[in-house]
């Protein structure tokens, strides 16, 4: 009697199938893979960033100018970090226009003379303040005034409004008897030294970042190149905005000395691409929070926000300063 063959699969027909199982369960695990490596590439963009900015504090410690770091945009994403190089101080003399004519001035037009750079360094410059050369006194005898230059040695002095100076809190500096009146300028940072990428998809979300109760300062969309300098004893002592300006274009923000935490937003970049989807509803999200007096940096979860604005945002921006630190 004939044995009847029992149906099964062929050996290509196998091959076929253990190819589509395996094709699936590739793209599963590289699915599931994908997903960690984002989560942590997002707590890993914010502590590298953390360590740029803490490095740069350590570096300014006892530099006369010094250090700075610089969030350098494309679009609304702050994508490399940069730490930056503060150039000391442009120095020389008044040749006039100090004091105003009238106490009461909120802006005064003068003309500098460089004595340690080349006058077309002063275009570079956003803050000055003048020191009396009389006698044995050389030590700074003014407050710092904002500064713009558009050609040298013609400048423009102006209250420094947004860090709350007034014509009843500052004082025009007078020139001594004899001798001159001495002025420092202080300039943008540049890039320098160690420079970093953030890991791909993931960005600082300038839109969402910045610092609460100024105006132009609130968000630091379209800002340009952000930059948090750090001065000689390590408390953050400029917040910047277009510190790189690309050729032509003007600096229409002066800095500001914050007084308040600064807010970086750090988030996939897909969620800020996608206008259908609210960034501040991403428990994933993480916050690096800088403390100006004690240039203190801290990374902290974001707590999720139902809706996307102002007052979700500040919410949201409460939550990371109370909140326990990643890490911490």
């Amino acid at each position: 009697m004939k044995a009847r063959l029992r149906p099964g699969f062929t050996l290509t027909e196998l091959m076929v199938v253990t190819a589509i199982v395996i094709t699936l369960l590739g793209m599963v695990l590289a699915g599931a893979q994908a997903s960690r490596r984002s989560d942590g590439d997002i707590r890993r963009a914010a502590q590298q960033f953390a360590s740029i900015l803490l490095a740069s504090q350590s570096l300014s410690l006892g530099s006369p100018t010094g250090a700075a770091v610089i969030i350098d945009s494309q679009g609304p994403f702050g994508d490399t970090v940069s730490l930056a190089r503060r150039f000391p101080f442009i120095e020389g003399t008044v040749q006039q226009g100090m004091p105003p004519t009238s106490l009461s001035a909120t802006t005064q037009a003068v003309t500098l003379a460089v004595t340690n750079d080349v006058p077309a360094a002063l275009v570079h410059g956003y803050k000055i303040r003048f020191l009396n050369r009389n006698a044995d006194t050389d030590g700074p005898v003014s407050d710092w005034f904002s500064l713009s230059c558009a050609a040298a040695p013609a400048a423009t002095v102006s209250l420094r409004v947004e860090s709350g100076q007034t014509s009843r809190t500052a004082l025009w500096p007078t020139p001594p008897t004899s001798g001159t009146l001495g002025f420092q300028v202080a300039r943008y940072p540049i890039p320098a030294g160690m420079s970093q990428s953030l890991p791909e998809g993931v960005v600082i979300d300038l839109e969402h970042s910045g610092y609460e109760g100024l105006t132009n300062w609130e968000s630091l969309d379209g800002r340009g190149a952000i930059a948090v300098g750090f001065d000689p004893v390590g408390s953050v002592d400029s917040l910047m905005q277009n510190v790189l300006p690309t050729s032509g274009s003007s600096r229409t923000v002066q800095p500001i000395s914050p007084h308040e935490q600064i807010y970086f937003f750090v988030t996939y970049r897909s969620e800020i691409e996608d206008a259908t989807i609210n960034p501040l509803a991403n428990a994933k999200a993480v916050w690096v929070v800088v403390h100006p007096q004690t240039g203190r940096v801290k990374v902290a979860p974001n707590v999720p926000q139902s809706a996307d604005n102002a007052t979700a945002l500040r919410a949201a921006r409460a939550k990371a300063r109370q909140g326990v630190g990643i890490g911490g």
